[in-house]
Order: structure tokens, then C-alpha cells, then sequence
């Protein structure tokens, strides 16, 4: 990956380093699995890691909930959404407060960014980067700083996820969970009238008729299914 391509932020504070921290990968492709761990394994930065991976998130279970200080955990998109929603102790903000930093593998737009970056993540890689670049996201992530790649030019973002408000961008985030307008209200303590005036604005402004289209367009700029047609 580009040097160019990667943009870095401070956060408040380092984790430990290498030689305290545990390395967590989740990623349903098995050969992608692999390498993520050999790779970072061989890397002599990071030789005294202790690194594991995973198919699922059930999978990595026992290993999220010890999770703390000094822990990276990168998963592709799959587990991130189901980390995501998990009610089961290890969701992000939990991860977060226990020191956890949570990195991405996926290829996003501005606004994927964005919406992951406001999610809690602490970094994206795209799954097509060299290895050494996985070396360095962690790396980036033990010495307190985020890795966030900067919008693709073959895969512009839409114009529309751009213009909304940052109260769009979580009930839109909430819609693509499968919640209902009540659920979202409950959710954000809205009224149920506020967010349907929410989600009409949303349409309005990413040019949808249904919800579905809505989602669609969401799960592209995060790199999920840009082949594909958003229309449903």
C-alpha cells in the first residue's frame, strides 16, 4: 500500500508495546487468515506478539473477552459488523475502554472511513495491500496513532453519504443493522416522528426510494458489493 495513501491521526494515548501485546485476527477467508498471521508472526517488529487468529467472531470469543491494554484486533468486514452489534460484552466500545485499538480489512471510500472511524475503529487497510503494510498498521496502532486509507479514486464516494448530518450517519448506521424506526428512536432517544423525518432526508439526499437502496449504498462505500447494482 502507498505510503501516500494512508492518512494519521493521534489518539489519546500509545498502547504497550510488541512485547506485551496480543495480536487477534478475524478473518472468514481462510487463506487471507493466513497470511494476515504469517505475516505478522515473521515480522521481526512485532517478534515477541503473540498472535491468533480466527474464522468468527464466536470463534474468537474467549479471546476478545480477555482482550485489553496493548491488544490489536483486525477483522474484515463480516466480523466488524458483527462486532459491531454484539451484545455479548466484547462490542467496541468496550474494546475501546478496556485499551483494544480495532483495525479493518476492507477497501472504503471517504465516507466508509468516516462512518468506521465514527464506529470506533482505529484503522483500514485494503485486503490487496503488501505485507509489510500490515506490519506497520500494527505497528501505527501499539504507538498510538490511527491508519484510516484515504478515499480510492477508481471507487469514488457517493455525493450523497457526504452531505449527511452526523445524526444521518448513525440512524443510516442503525438501518443497515435491520432497526426499525422504533428501535432507532429508542436506540438515540429520538421520537419515532423525528427519525422518520431523519430517514426521508436520507433518501432524499443519497437519491433512494427504498431503505434497501439506502443500505446498499452504505455497504459500498465500506467495500462491500460495489460491483453490484444498489438498487433493490
Amino acid at each position: 500500500m502507498d505510503q501516500a495513501s494512508v492518512t494519521l491521526h493521534s489518539i489519546e494515548k500509545p498502547l504497550v508495546n510488541s512485547l506485551n501485546s496480543k495480536i487477534i485476527i478475524v478473518h472468514g477467508v481462510p487463506l487471507m487468515r493466513l497470511a494476515i498471521e504469517t505475516t505478522l508472526s515473521r515480522a521481526a517488529a512485532l517478534a515477541k506478539a503473540d498472535v491468533s487468529s480466527f474464522a468468527t467472531i464466536a470463534d474468537a470469543r474467549n479471546a476478545l473477552d480477555a482482550a485489553g491494554s496493548g491488544t490489536i484486533i483486525i477483522v474484515d468486514i463480516a466480523a466488524w459488523s458483527a462486532l459491531d452489534k454484539d451484545p455479548g460484552g466484547a462490542d467496541l466500545p468496550c474494546l475501546r475502554t478496556r485499551g483494544a485499538a480495532l483495525a479493518v480489512v476492507t477497501s472504503p471510500d471517504h465516507a466508509g472511513s468516516r462512518l468506521l472511524e465514527n464506529r470506533g475503529v482505529s484503522g483500514v487497510i485494503n485486503p490487496d495491500a503488501e505485507p509489510q503494510a500490515f506490519v506497520e498498521l500494527v505497528t501505527d496502532l501499539l504507538s498510538g496513532r490511527t491508519s484510516f486509507v484515504k478515499a480510492s479514486v477508481a471507487h469514488p464516494a457517493s455525493p450523497g453519504l457526504g452531505r449527511l448530518s452526523q445524526r444521518q450517519y448513525e440512524i443510516l448506521e442503525l438501518m443497515t443493522r435491520g432497526l426499525l424506526n422504533k428501535q432507532i428512536a429508542w436506540e438515540l432517544g429520538l421520537t419515532e416522528g423525528t427519525v422518520k423525518s431523519h430517514v426521508s432526508a436520507i433518501l432524499t439526499k443519497l437519491g433512494c426510494d427504498r431503505r434497501t437502496q439506502a443500505i446498499a449504498t452504505f455497504m459500498q462505500s465500506l467495500g462491500v458489493g460495489r460491483a453490484t447494482s444498489a438498487a433493490a
